[in-house]
């Protein structure tokens, strides 16, 4: 067991009743996301989030126990609203050439119809009903929307209480949801047209601070080192001296915690898109010198991120090399979560990168992650992951998903029902 893994165990054993209080007492203010998923990065010093996900795929990675805690807390959320929820609409990425995607689709819709309600999944782009096949040879058929004043429903006739929204809006709010009656979640107000990463780990670090002085411990320990750079144009290479000076500001900051702790490692930043996902517009950087001289090719893939949206601004985050090693490939553990609980988890696992990469790039595959409550004796003959443990995890994610509950209600005037 790794070190920061060893202390938050003891942790969450010694003081789990405070623990749970202390979640509660800050939810007070403000309501937690529908779901949200968090990916975190394990060095054996540190666990930290590295991203966190407010329209998470994937769903299809977590265990069959994750999976019935998953259902339990969705019949709980909807039970507990104030306007009765019967049908569920679930409205996707315009992902129909992504089979593991649709099968993330698929295992959401089982999992919304297991709380007990109707679910209809339905395309933004639509005309006609659409019957696609899944990565594990699944049906699952979208349907075509239609909005009448400000409700919104299928062309069929199927008018739903609550909207999941499994679409990110990179590139801007469908005109067809602004407006509408029916309550939507995740809002599509906090999509990456507006939501920023250096916002949420502006709010996780001042999280990750409240909680380590709470319980007694360094919050570097779980939090990375981050600074944001604004108006940059890789192509014309406008704006890149900045970035390199954020470079060495927080190789600077990570050296000297290094020392610290006494660490021998050699520092790295990853550079990022400060909006969207799927891995687009990062680059893995030792110094600022080395931002100085990426070639013609690397401007170009940093340039533009999902669905061709310019990538304006920059966050320069903490490399955390992973120790993590599934099934012979260096890993990464993917934290699920409903209602700001954890409910399951996967590990993202790349055999083409090493402990330094970015994992969510070419190569890439998945591996659930069961819960050590249940496994290996329900996880259906699977064995254990050596230095998995579901429940720090979990306890680091659910910081991140409270942080990104934190920076998003200060930033946008959004009303839940509960």
């Amino acid at each position: 067991m790794s070190q920061i893994i060893s202390r938050l165990d003891s942790l969450i054993k010694q003081r789990h009743d405070d623990i749970v209080d202390w979640f509660a007492l800050q939810y007070k203010e403000q309501s937690p996301f529908f779901y949200s998923s968090v990916d975190l990065r394990h060095s054996g010093h540190k666990l930290a989030p590295v991203d966190t996900n407010l329209f998470p795929a994937g769903w299809n990675n977590i265990s069959e126990e994750g999976c019935k805690r998953a259902v339990a807390q969705i019949k709980k959320r909807f039970d507990s609203m104030k306007t009765p929820v019967n049908n569920v609409l679930i409205i996707p990425e315009n992902h129909t050439r992504n089979l593991a995607y649709l099968e993330n689709l698929a295992v959401l819709q089982d999992l919304v119809e297991q709380s007990g309600r109707q679910v209809r999944i339905a395309g933004l782009t639509l005309e006609e009903p659409l019957t696609l096949t899944t990565m594990s040879g699944r049906e699952i058929t979208e349907y075509p929307l239609q909005r009448k004043y400000d409700i919104l429903a299928t062309k069929d006739g199927f008018i739903p209480d609550f909207i999941i929204l499994n679409n990110d809006c990179t590139s801007g709010i469908p005109e067809i949801l602004q407006g509408i009656k029916q309550e939507i979640q995740p809002h599509f107000d906090i999509g990456w047209h507006a939501r920023r990463k250096s916002e949420h780990f502006r709010a996780y670090e001042q999280v990750a601070k409240d909680f380590s002085e709470d319980f007694g411990f360094d919050y570097r320990l779980i939090s990375a080192a981050f600074h944001r750079c604004g108006v940059v144009n890789f192509r014309e290479q406008k704006g890149i001296e900045c970035v390199a000076i954020g470079v060495e500001k927080v190789l600077h900051n990570v050296r000297n915690q290094y020392a610290e702790y006494g660490i021998k490692d050699d520092p790295y930043v990853f550079v990022k898109a400060d909006s969207g996902t799927y891995g687009m517009g990062i680059m893995t950087v030792r110094s600022g010198d080395e931002l100085l001289e990426i070639n013609k090719k690397t401007r170009n893939k940093m340039n533009v991120i999902k669905e061709g949206t310019q990538n304006s601004e920059v966050i320069i985050q903490e490399g955390i090399p992973t120790i993590d090693v599934v099934e012979n490939a260096i890993a990464e553990p993917m934290i699920y979560l409903l209602a700001g609980e954890p409910v399951g988890g996967a590990y993202r696992i790349n055999s083409e990168r090493d402990a330094f990469s970015n994992l969510n790039a070419g190569g890439m595959s998945f591996v659930g992650m069961c819960d050590e409550r249940d496994c290996p004796e329900k996880s259906k003959g699977k064995v254990q992951i050596p230095g998995c443990n579901f429940c720090v995890f979990g306890l680091v994610a659910s910081l991140a998903t409270l942080a990104a509950s934190k920076e998003v209600y200060h930033s946008w005037d959004i009303g839940f029902s509960i």
